[in-house]
């Protein structure tokens, strides 16, 4: 899988996973500490950082957005076009 891709299912993945979770919007060390187990059972561990995810998803705007174009990419508006 290219690396853009990869990072872009951690990110949008992880969304879901902190919505559920209701850690979200605690930013910071409860977002990580709420994603940290999630992190550890997924095969994105060790290739995207945990501390990237996070920091990513601080930037989460709300609503219907998707992470799209890798390290550098943005937010979206819409339903993530993948599973």
């Amino acid at each position: 899988m290219p690396r853009d891709a990869l990072f872009d299912l951690a990110v949008n993945r992880s969304l879901q996973y902190a919505a559920r979770l209701g850690v979200l919007r605690q930013g910071g060390k409860k977002l990580k500490e709420g994603l940290e187990l999630w992190y550890l059972k997924t095969r994105f561990a060790y290739r995207v950082p945990l501390e990237t995810v996070v920091e990513t998803l601080q930037t989460y705007p709300g609503g219907e957005h998707y992470w799209v174009g890798g390290a550098g990419g943005g937010w979206r508006v819409g339903r993530n076009p993948r599973p």
